[in-house]
């Protein structure tokens, strides 16, 4: 018996260097990496606010909560729920000075992290230890994911506490203690600050719970569906004065200018892109190995799923997931961002079908047991190797099955669409060339990335291409500017984001096809961003 003891104790020891070491991994890969990529559109749009919302923290100890505070340090960005800028916003106020962009993304970069973990622990708690980390390792090979993960953004957290969500709730029906059940509450709150995107989390509780588990499932239910709405009030500030009128703003979501997307050779209007966009792109932005594994789990958790209620939660999140954003009438644009949270649960589906492979290996090497592990080492590197044709631009990443992002191209699927391909490597070019006073027009880009925020915040807050990326040395005076609110400019900079540039730039879409660059940012063949003489 002590002997039994001393060996769970021995296996349970190892289990927590393995999760640590996956943690590790994944927070390691992401920070060394963390300033490859350029300045994504939104980035702006959580890092300004976040400084506000942290600086409001920071007044606490005088109670600043009469209207004009909250108005004051809450009214940046309220169209979005305040989670995830939170979280940037106390990271740029720890690190100090220096760049805000670099301390919003390492508080994402620590998510990525947690999320990596997070996976790993449902795996192991859904199909064992094994199909945990199979599935941990799954996500990391995941070009698009690892991508957000190195910006500071809203998707990669709402990812995170997507799952959080449903792992904690899946846990409370398990436990049925009224801890367990405030804990799932407090976590869907968490989720609904994150993003708008957790009103469709009840689908999944719901479904699930009653489903699978009938009446024990109504406390759990009740717990979550009460307490869930309170954690989102209580921590938005925002809402505390004059709520119902600040929620159904939220709820109807403001007016914005029409995004557009190229989807097989033809552009769409964003809410007027095919229902099959979703799938299509979630099938072809995972490696083709990966896909493999998913495919064979959801088999598998398929067969299995009215006997196995964890298994039939992966797949439930799957389906609604994909399948609110297959609705006639929803957005569908910006590549896979806006269902990013189906992909840690086509890890766990990864996960699984990597435990069959290896089960299959085991029985057939028996006198060899160091081949399963072997296999498995070889396919993960095969896999980890997508990285390298488009790195940093893991945003465009594209699997085999159209031919990489080559294939891509040629089929009329969407190469680049938020910016991040401008890269620091492009501005370095441009720092080299300019000249005092020169003027850099850049199409299309973000109002915050380059005209800079509102004047209240200007002061602490500048033009962030002038600040972060031009002007080095300090001493050349440039001015970074939209194209079409100059009468000349010296460089232009395009982002080959087709679809915006034809319906509101074409000028810069018949650059992009006719002139020959003078700096390029390309990957397999394919330009994704380049500077061009002004005119």
């Amino acid at each position: 018996m002590a002997r039994q003891r001393r060996d769970s104790e021995a296996a349970a020891a190892r289990w927590r260097v393995v999760s640590l070491a996956v943690f590790l991994v994944a927070l390691a890969a992401t920070l060394l990496t963390l300033d490859d990529p350029g300045l994504a559109w939104d980035e702006p749009s959580s890092i300004l606010p976040g400084h506000f919302y942290a600086a409001w923290l920071g007044e606490l100890p005088r109670l600043p909560f009469s209207r004009e505070a909250i108005d004051h340090f809450w009214a940046p960005n309220h169209e979005h729920p305040p989670l995830a800028k939170v979280l940037m916003g106390i990271s740029q106020a720890l690190i100090g000075r220096g760049s805000p962009i670099l301390a919003s993304r390492i508080a994402v970069a620590m998510l990525f992290a947690l999320l990596v973990e997070l996976v790993l622990k449902m795996g192991a708690g859904a199909s064992g230890g094994l199909a945990g980390l199979l599935a941990a390792v799954s996500l990391l090979c995941m070009p698009r994911v690892f991508g957000h993960a190195h910006l500071a953004a809203l998707d990669l957290p709402m990812a995170l506490t997507w799952l959080l969500a449903v792992a904690a709730f899946a846990r409370a029906v398990d436990k049925g203690t009224h801890r367990a059940c405030a804990l799932s509450g407090l976590c869907f709150g968490l989720a609904l600050l994150t993003k708008i995107n957790a009103v469709f989390l009840p689908l999944v509780f719901l479904g699930w719970g009653i489903g699978f588990h009938r009446r024990r499932a109504l406390e759990p239910l009740a717990w979550t569906l009460l307490l869930g709405p309170a954690v989102f009030f209580i921590g938005w500030p925002w809402l505390w004065h004059d709520p119902a009128a600040r929620l159904g703003a939220y709820l109807r979501a403001p007016q914005r200018v029409t995004l557009y997307v190229q989807y097989f050779g033809r552009v769409y209007a964003d809410k007027s892109a095919p229902w099959h966009y979703p799938l299509v792109m979630t099938l072809v932005t995972i490696p083709v190995g990966i896909l493999a594994l998913v495919c064979g789990g959801a088999v598998a958790a398929a067969r299995r799923f009215r006997r196995e209620p964890m298994l039939a939660l992966v797949l439930i999140n799957v389906a609604v997931i994909l399948g609110v954003f297959m609705v006639p009438g929803v957005p569908k644009y910006d590549g896979v961002r806006l269902f990013l949270p189906v992909f840690p649960f086509l890890a766990l589906l990864a996960g699984i079908g990597g435990e069959r492979c290896w089960n299959w290996i085991a029985r057939r090497s028996r006198k060899r047991p160091w081949r399963p592990l072997l296999a498995t080492a070889v396919f993960f590197l095969s896999q980890a190797a997508a990285y390298g044709p488009v790195h940093p631009c893991e945003l465009s990443y594209y699997n085999a099955l159209v031919g990489g992002l080559w294939g891509a191209d040629k089929l009329g699927m969407e190469t680049t669409y938020w910016h991040e391909c401008v890269t620091r490597r492009l501005f370095q070019w441009l720092n080299r060339r300019c000249q005092r006073g020169h003027v850099v027009a850049f199409y299309p880009v973000g109002e915050q990335v380059v005209l800079g925020p509102h004047p209240r915040t200007r002061q602490h807050m500048p033009n962030f291409y002038d600040t972060y990326y031009l002007n080095f040395p300090r001493d050349k005076g440039l001015k970074a500017v939209r194209l079409e609110h100059a009468p000349h400019a010296h460089f232009v900079v395009i982002n080959a984001r087709r679809a915006i540039l034809e319906r509101y730039h074409p000028e810069a879409l018949r650059i992009l096809d006719q002139e020959q660059p003078l700096f390029a940012v390309t990957r397999q063949g394919v330009l994704l961003a380049a500077v061009y003489a002004g005119k």
